[in-house]
């Protein structure tokens, strides 16, 4: 006979949202939207591990990083490199009048 894994605490509808303060609704439909719930009859059920996945989920994404962003140029060839130290040195035409 294969082990047997115990289960987490179980939690009913009220249970799970009152935890997670929000509303019955809420909890139901976030824990349908991702997976994160156990449907038994028209009963809605939440393990500790479905609780934590819908926190998770609604964990808001940063809207700026912390590290200042880094400007980095194309590196040029070799060939690049003489062409472009040929434009600089040559001399300039002057405009006839």
């Amino acid at each position: 006979m294969p082990p047997t894994i115990p289960l987490d605490t179980i939690y009913t509808t009220d249970e799970a949202a009152e935890r997670l303060r929000v509303s019955r609704r809420t909890v139901i439909k976030l824990g349908r939207d991702l997976g994160s719930c156990s449907v038994i009859g028209r009963e809605y059920f939440f393990s500790e591990r479905d609780l934590f996945d819908i926190w998770q989920a609604q964990r808001a994404k940063p809207t700026s990083s912390q590290v200042p962003s880094v400007n980095v140029k194309k590196l040029l060839s070799d060939v690049q490199l003489q062409h472009s130290l040929q434009r600089l040195t040559q001399k300039k035409k002057r405009l006839q009048q």
